[in-house]
């Protein structure tokens, strides 16, 4: 059964990582929704993952997206490599509509967290097996795993300022229409 697990592929829609890329590179006005759904860890694919990160980092310093922008980027930042321009390009031919962008985001981010509800099972499984502490603190670690997993937490508490400030943004706009 452990060779089974491990060579078991990790949960990932790589048809939706390059819809939700390709969305924004048709139409960068897209990517105020996904940008509330999607951090670029979540990506699976290192392309992918670095491509959402150059995208995420123009976002946060109100700099123009599109494909031109973000290959200068990507080679101002090191991560541009030979088939970037063909990939760049290829994502926006397979990409159906950009108007499905927050559907492509969903399941981006869904794989995401099935990939972290299954690093948290191995990291409760390891912590069973090692028996250190008791079983009741065992349980107490495990719990906080899964909720900080539902929580949308990585298990790190710092989040991305721009990330902060969009949801206080959201969050102002919010109160300042309600009526109270």
């Amino acid at each position: 059964m452990d060779e089974e697990l491990s060579t078991r592929q990790q949960p990932h829609s790589i048809e939706a990582e390059q819809a939700v890329l390709g969305s924004i590179l048709i139409d960068s006005r897209c990517l105020n929704d996904v940008i509330g759904i999607l951090r670029a860890e979540d990506f699976y694919q290192k392309q992918n993952k670095e491509i959402s990160q150059t995208i995420y980092t123009m976002f946060n310093f109100s700099q123009t997206v599109d494909p031109v922008t973000v290959l200068e980027k990507m080679r101002q930042d090191g991560v541009y490599h030979d088939n970037s321009r063909d990939y760049i390009r290829q994502l926006m031919e397979i990409t159906p509509t950009a108007a499905n962008a927050v559907k492509y985001a969903n399941i981006v981010r869904d794989k995401s967290m099935l990939r972290g509800l299954a690093d948290v099972g191995s990291d409760i499984v390891e912590s069973v097996f090692a028996q250190v502490g008791a079983p009741s603190e065992l349980l107490e670690n495990a719990e906080k795993k899964i909720y900080a997993l539902r929580k949308g937490e990585r298990g790190d508490s710092l989040e991305h300022i721009g990330v902060t400030l969009h949801k206080v943004f959201d969050r102002l706009t919010e109160l300042s229409q309600s009526d109270s």
